[in-house]
């Protein structure tokens, strides 16, 4: 029996540093290789295998304006992002160029049909092993007359091993300057598939981007603070922005996660430059640096793990800055389309969603 054990855990210490697509196809291998695939338990772990080993790869998106189509690539983290696959992307939108990447989280990409004209449509797809779940909609009671604007937050509960969507919705269209506003906080767990909503809140008026850092999803808000919401708790809670940036436009700043750390850009243009401030000690209001400050008129269009930032020239040509070196080079990647619909993510292969019905094709 001792030696039956040792071979099953032998096991899966081998199966879980293989790549998410190998493992959906070994289920078929014999009954205790897709119980053991399949389990919760197995799925969990390859995560945090995953994490320890540092195992990132990266996700492209590009969007084709003549086919009007998204395409998908899966790529290593490295110097050249060499293509690992290509992902089919089976969602269409009806009313929008393309979805909104709303967070990206444990292999698992929330997806909002909203990025001009809103909708309803939530979508929390696993590219690499192509399972998806389409949210149900979010049913409130109350007049839909009396809503205005909403925003998504996603991110992962590690004590109650949860994935979660956060959507608060106003009451009407509020006055983006007020320091406060009745809203309604809807909260989708992956466990149950369902929303609950949980209670109304008073919340300042949040831009729609996220960064998902320290297990909190946070949001810039147009009354010159930061707003977190803590995944495991589900608490809201207000936070300070550098002193520095307490009077900057909102549509200046950006949120993001950068070297694991709370972070967020200013793009000044009228003074032609890009810099970035970093949360050393998360939560410590004194804790923000600035960690580098470059002359640029440029946009960011996404982050690296290994420090480096891809900018959007005026030009609208991409251009690759190393933090560390503060050196630019071209972004040498070639990006199909246009550069509108270019978005890269780091990414962290997974199984999660694996019990899923909604499989578009065959792995």
């Amino acid at each position: 029996m001792e030696t039956g054990v040792f071979h099953e855990d032998l096991l899966q210490e081998i199966l879980i540093r293989l790549p998410a697509k190998s493992l959906v196809r070994f289920r078929c291998v014999c009954r205790s290789w897709y119980s053991l695939i399949a389990s919760p338990s197995f799925i969990s772990a390859q995560v945090v295998h995953k994490k320890k080993a540092k195992s990132y790869h990266v996700l492209l998106r590009s969007f084709n304006n003549t086919e009007r189509k998204y395409k998908y690539k899966l790529c290593n983290d490295d110097e050249h992002l060499d293509e690992i696959m290509i992902i089919d992307f089976p969602f269409v939108s009806e009313h929008n160029d393309f979805f909104r990447i709303a967070g990206c989280v444990n292999g698992l990409v929330c997806l909002s049909d909203d990025i001009v004209e809103v909708t309803d449509t939530v979508i929390i797809w696993n590219p690499v092993i192509r399972r998806f779940l389409t949210l149900p909609k979010l049913e409130l009671n109350v007049d839909s007359s009396e809503l205005g604007r909403s925003v998504l937050g996603f991110g992962f509960d590690s004590y109650n091993n949860d994935y979660k969507v956060i959507r608060i919705v106003y009451r009407k269209n509020p006055d983006f300057e007020a320091r406060q506003i009745e809203a309604l906080i809807a909260i989708f767990r992956l466990s149950s598939s369902s929303w609950e909503v949980n209670r109304s809140a008073s919340v300042p008026l949040l831009d729609t981007r996220q960064a998902y850092v320290n297990g909190s999803i946070h949001w810039l808000a147009y009354n010159k603070l930061m707003v977190g919401f803590d995944v495991e708790s589900e608490e809201l809670r207000d936070m300070t922005l550098p002193n520095s940036l307490k009077n900057a436009n909102i549509s200046d700043l950006t949120i993001a996660s950068w070297c694991d750390m709370l972070s967020v850009f200013e793009n000044g243009y009228w003074f032609g430059k890009l810099s970035l401030w970093v949360m050393k000690d998360y939560g410590d209001p004194n804790s923000w640096v600035k960690q580098f400050e470059i002359e640029s008129f440029a946009l960011v269009r996404s982050l690296r793990k290994n420090g480096c930032v891809i900018l959007e020239s005026i030009g609208g040509k991409l251009v690759l800055y190393n933090a560390n070196t503060n050196q630019f080079e071209d972004f040498k990647t070639h990006v199909e389309g246009s550069v509108r619909g270019f978005h890269m993510k780091s990414y962290l292969e997974s199984l999660v969603l694996l019990d899923r019905l909604d499989v578009y094709s065959i792995p």
